[in-house]
């Protein structure tokens, strides 16, 4: 069986998915997608493989809270180090023959179900919100169900944009779809449905991505500083070479159900 994935990006942004392919009496494959969207005005760094290697190593040694503008005063402060991967490390007086920490050995299953989308994770999720499923419930109309309220939260120590994706045709949409949440903040948002036909069910997972502030609006190649990496990853050119700076979590990944009734077998709306 042949796959086909089609990329299609809605802003100029670097974008990674980790997606799960659940296969009967086995446990689930992983695939990584990354993908990059320039403008004419908006060039962020290309996103690559290495970055995601990166990111698992920056998390592993809790330094994805922090901010790429931080990290590099710290690293030309000498408050951290490079290993010989090129990822960013805090230096202990521990002795030689214990390494720093790496990306722990995950169960395929683990992963899937403590993913950071629901109350249990494997590492603590740098962005979340609440409520993280919404059920509107019967709506007979003729009007709109009014919106749902949302609280998303930046558990970092930077400044983030988050930018919501939603295709033309999906009658579900956050407002507002691009904001800018201070460090340990939290920002206010509604979730809008309009259903385009009567007696249906309607189901989708909405999905935001997360950048910091500081690494927004850069161009590839401006020199000294955070390329504009949007999403999962980024270099920063030092004095003396680069360091991988961590990235931001990508994704939030929301889902809504709606349940219009009135027909004696529903059909599913795939949206």
């Amino acid at each position: 069986m042949t796959l086909h994935c089609t990329f299609q990006p809605t802003h100029p942004t670097i974008y990674s998915r980790r997606v799960a392919c659940l296969i009967h009496h086995q446990d689930p494959l992983f695939l990584d997608l990354i993908g990059t969207c320039h403008s004419d005005s908006t060039k962020p760094a290309i996103l690559r493989p290495q970055h995601l290697a990166w990111y698992r190593t920056h998390l592993a040694r809790g330094l994805t809270l922090y901010p790429p503008d931080i990290l590099g005063t710290m690293l030309r402060e000498k408050k951290l180090e490079q290993d010989k991967n090129g990822a960013l490390l805090i230096p202990t007086e521990a002795p030689e023959n214990v390494s720093a920490p790496q990306y722990p050995l995950i169960s395929p299953m683990n992963e899937y179900f403590f993913d950071g989308t629901s109350d249990i994770a494997i590492f603590p999720p740098p962005v979340s919100i609440e409520p993280t499923d919404v059920d509107f419930g019967a709506c007979p109309g003729p009007g709109d169900p009014n919106p749902v309220p949302l609280c998303l939260m930046n558990h970092t120590k930077g400044k983030i944009t988050v930018v919501w994706t939603r295709r033309p045709d999906c009658p579900f949409w956050v407002t507002p779809d691009t904001c800018d949440v201070p460090p340990l903040k939290s920002m206010a948002m509604r979730l809008h449905f309009h259903p385009p036909y009567p007696n249906c069910l309607y189901a989708v997972e909405l999905e935001a991505f997360t950048v910091y502030k500081v690494c927004a609006g850069r161009r590839h190649g401006g020199g000294e500083g955070c390329l504009s990496s949007r999403n999962l990853n980024s270099r920063v050119g030092l004095e003396g070479g680069c360091c991988g700076i961590h990235p931001l979590c990508a994704k939030l990944l929301l889902g809504w159900i709606v349940v219009l009734t009135g027909l004696p077998s529903p059909r599913l709306m795939g949206l």
